[in-house]
């Protein structure tokens, strides 16, 4: 985990809400102006301004704006899953079948269980 808003979920993409909003409040800090000024100047809302340097989720042309804004690219905040994925080989068919070499598995069955079960047919 990472500390991110919503927790970070290795195998799922996310966007870095913290430092973007870090980012701006250093711009912002820098640049003087108030709140309103530099909303009206990037064509958001005061209030997604103010919502953006909290680290709450804007919508994706905000961030955009904001972006172009304080001089970073939408892709500098872009958390690419950490995990490969793979194609999921829970209950396809050739993983559910047992080979004919191979020892039935049961749960909470006994070695004795299982000698029955073989002699059986099962």
């Amino acid at each position: 985990m990472t500390g991110l808003q919503n927790g970070r979920n290795p195998k799922m993409a996310d966007y870095d809400w913290r430092r973007f909003a870090h980012e701006l409040s250093m711009k912002h800090r820098s640049d003087g102006r108030g709140l309103r000024a530099i909303a009206t100047e990037m064509g958001v809302t005061a209030s997604d301004l103010s919502r953006a340097m909290g680290g709450q989720i804007v919508s994706v042309q905000k961030v955009i704006a904001i972006c172009k804004w304080i001089g970073f690219g939408v892709m500098d905040f872009y958390l690419p899953p950490l995990i490969k994925t793979t194609k999921s080989t829970c209950c396809s068919g050739s993983n559910v079948k047992h080979r004919e070499d191979e020892e039935p598995r049961g749960l909470g069955h006994s070695p004795r269980d299982l000698q029955l079960m073989r002699r059986m047919g099962r």
